[in-house]
């Protein structure tokens, strides 16, 4: 077992929780990518039978990444409770080696074998033995929290920095009693009334803090091994699925020829630079611009539910079936046709896919009338963006389909 992680002040904690969030929204991001990129049809080279197996492989990771995005919305609920703010912000990726401690190198796979032994492995049991604690980078020796303000982050597995914000909490409960350490405003919180997410609780007192940091362990990163329903269970599941495919036809290819980390420009922010692949296609770029921007305004749409101040509750509910409507009706749609769009020249053979990037303005939007002007212009703005775009007949027909979801989405928002 590591050494626990220490928290010993408020800040100290937020700090941490922040970190959470990060990782379970840049873990959301790997696994919504992986699963862009899985074959859907037998013109694809894959058996009727194989497709129906790859069928339910894939919507495993789906809702895994659902799952995901609960932990990262129960993390901000934590935030919120302890007196700080949401955090739906992270680095792009794929991650740098200086953004993380050395066990998470956060990247976006095609799906094959390797990628399905990488979530394995980022959602492996606190406990569990491993010969590889690092993925190849060197790990850092053991410590803890030893000032008043600190940066340091010794946790090796989700699981274990969830537990060090666990004992963080205990210990501020008691050093500041309940009504000295849950200082922000339940109001503000985000709950199952807005999404009908499982799990998706309002965070006020110790006891629905710790219920909350089991959910996110029992659930996923950290569980217990034995736990079938894990995503470390579904995964090791889909991974022995898979190897025993592979013995009765070594050729059995379940993912696109995609390309890892797939960018539309050179970064300039903390990424790894040397693991992106840079797209080169005008009209892949120009696609995976559109996902971007669309992916961009959705985080600031939850952020926006995730700190609401002063909407009404038709407002809210509103926001909230706008943030789903997107998710299924324009980021599903444009990432997998990504994955079917060429990256160009420099990368023969393989194909694009989408990038999740943040701009560096990209923040939480805390001023009620400034936040919803923005969002009817930007929608607006998507919209003709993606209707200036021609492809093929099916890229074109999703570029379709998308401008007038986002249209949509600019009346609906101007009309309450």
């Amino acid at each position: 077992m590591d050494a626990p992680v220490r928290i010993e002040n408020r800040a100290q904690l937020i700090y941490l929780l922040t970190e959470a969030a990060e990782l379970e929204h840049g873990i959301m991001c790997c696994y919504m990518f992986t699963a862009f990129t899985m074959k859907r049809d037998v013109k694809e080279g894959i058996t009727a039978a194989q497709l129906d197996i790859v069928r339910r492989w894939r919507g495993t990771i789906l809702q895994i990444a659902i799952q995901e995005m609960v932990h990262m919305a129960l993390a901000c609920n934590l935030l919120t409770a302890v007196g700080g703010a949401p955090h739906v912000r992270r680095p792009n990726l794929p991650s740098s080696p200086r953004a993380y401690p050395p066990s998470f190198t956060l990247q976006l796979l095609p799906f094959c074998l390797e990628t399905v032994e990488a979530f394995v492995f980022v959602e492996r049991p606190e406990d569990q033995e491993t010969s590889e604690p690092s993925r190849g980078l060197p790990a850092k020796p053991p410590g803890k929290f030893s000032d008043i303000f600190s940066s340091e982050r010794q946790y090796q597995t989700v699981g274990h920095l969830y537990r060090g914000i666990e004992d963080g909490l205990r210990y501020l409960n008691q050093k500041f009693g309940a009504s000295g350490l849950f200082i922000g405003p339940p109001h503000a919180q985000i709950a199952d009334a807005y999404f009908s997410l499982p799990g998706l609780i309002p965070v006020i007192d110790l006891e629905s803090a710790i219920a909350a940091i089991e959910a996110i362990v029992e659930q996923g990163e950290g569980a217990r091994e034995d736990n079938q329903d894990s995503h470390y269970g579904r995964f090791v599941s889909i991974r022995d699925e898979y190897q025993e495919l592979l013995k009765e036809d070594p050729e059995f290819l379940p993912g696109r020829p995609v390309a890892p980390n797939p960018y539309s420009m050179s970064p300039n922010d903390l990424v790894d630079i040397d693991a992106i692949s840079l797209i080169e296609d005008p009209l892949t770029v120009d696609t995976c611009n559109l996902f971007d921007g669309c992916y961009e305004i959705l985080i600031q749409m939850l952020g926006r539910l995730l700190v609401h101040s002063g909407e009404t509750e038709e407002q809210l509910t509103l926001l909230a079936d706008i943030t789903v409507g997107m998710m299924m009706d324009v980021i599903s749609p444009l990432g997998e046709t990504l994955t079917t769009m060429p990256m160009g020249d420099s990368h023969p053979g393989l194909t694009a896919g989408p990038s999740f990037r943040f701009s560096r303005d990209a923040n939480n939007l805390p001023h009620r009338e400034a936040a919803w002007t923005l969002f009817i212009e930007r929608f607006k703005e998507l919209s003709a963006y993606s209707g200036l775009m021609q492809g093929t007949e099916e890229v074109t027909e999703v570029l379709s389909q998308v401008r007038g979801c986002l249209a949509q989405y600019a009346r609906q928002l101007d009309s309450v």
